[in-house]
Parts: structure tokens; sequence; C-alpha cells
């Protein structure tokens, strides 16, 4: 990662023609695809066209109150858990989903930023050697051990550095979930996706043990 920190500590970004990866531009608009549109009723959520197919809410639009399980406000974006996974909702109707978990009594819960913590060598700022070790001890507590930290960084580095740098995104302050299925979804096939999909929604679910 060290060239990639040379890179960016001139403060001049590429222009507007620069990759990378020499990642095309149809990969580039596949990366920063929508996560779809979200309707908010009294007792329902209609979420339509969503963009990860293994995903419930590819096939199904609408989740009524009893259906959802928790809602997570605080995560970037939002989420709500049905059973094992969680889909992702727009930042922008935070407060109205707010007000939808209060008024259908659904259980708002902060999970801890694991995902974030994996993906944080990838983001537009310096990774160093004491962010590692800080970072790993986090994510013990939540059973991931060093070398399951570095083969889960390994399988998706290139993505994500093409999804950060060559989009032009130049994200410095997190990148979550949402953004590693975004990043993975233009290199895996449908079934390499599906278990890719599978075991994000796995370590997303993660609970930390208590100190």
């Amino acid at each position: 990662m060290e060239f990639i920190q040379r890179l960016f500590k001139t403060n001049i970004k590429p222009d507007d023609n620069w990759t990378m990866f020499r990642t095309s531009k149809n990969e580039v608009n596949e990366m920063l695809v929508s996560m779809g549109q979200l309707t908010i009723g009294d007792t329902f959520l209609i979420i339509e066209n969503y963009p990860f197919e293994p995903s419930i809410a590819y096939s199904q639009t609408k989740f009524t109150a009893d259906q959802i399980d928790e809602l997570d406000c605080k995560s970037y974006p939002p989420t709500i858990r049905i059973k094992d996974e969680l889909i992702f909702l727009p930042t922008e109707k935070k407060n109205e989903l707010e007000d939808f978990a209060e008024k259908n009594k659904i259980s708002i819960v902060e999970r801890p930023m694991i995902r974030e913590w994996i993906l944080e060598p990838f983001l537009d700022t310096e990774f160093t050697a004491g962010s590692d070790q800080r970072l790993t001890s986090l994510l013990g507590k939540s059973g991931l051990t060093a070398d399951q930290v570095s083969s889960l960084r390994a399988e998706v580095e290139t993505q994500m550095l093409k999804y950060n740098f060559d989009t032009m995104l130049w994200e410095w302050g997190g990148l979550g979930a949402s953004d590693v299925l975004r990043a993975m979804r233009t290199k895996y096939n449908k079934d390499e996706f599906k278990d890719f999909y599978k075991r994000v929604m796995e370590i997303a679910l993660l609970t930390p043990k208590s100190d």
C-alpha cells in the first residue's frame, strides 16, 4: 500500500480520464450503481431496484414492519435486518426510518463497524502499523483472527482500490459492507457473488465479546 500513499501525498488528484487499474467506464458505472428507491408507509417499506441479486430485496419489494427484526440508523447507510441479512437504505431518509421504527416498535440497534475496520486500508488516507494493530485488536473481539483479516483484505484489495480511486470517489471517512458489495459485484460471476454476499452478511452480523 506504500505506493498508494506516495501517490496521494501530493494532494493532486489525477484528471477525469485517469484510472489506476485501467478500469473500464462501464465497470466504474456499475460500481456506483444506485442502492434503489425507498418508500416508507405507515406499517411497511417498499424497496425498488435493489442492486444485489442474492438479497431478498432483489426479488421482494414490500416488507411489513413485523418482518423487520432491527433497524440501525447509526450505520452508513442505515440498515434493516431481516433474518440473517442486512438491507441497505438511503441515508437521507434516516429520520423518517427512526420514526417508522418507533411507531412500529422495531428494535433500534447500533452495530459495530466490522466491515469498516476491515476496509480501512483502502481509504484515501494513511494507514499505519499502529492503525493496523488497533483494528486487528477490535476485530479480534468479534472472533476474527489476524490471518482472517489479512485474507479478507487480500480478497477485495484490487476491487476496493478501483472502487475508491478509479471512480474518483476518494472516500477517506469510511467504507462499509455496501461499498464492498458494489465493488465485488463487478468482478464475481453470479454464483461467486452469491457466496461472497453470504460471507459479507455473516461478518456484518458478528457480535463482539464483552470485555
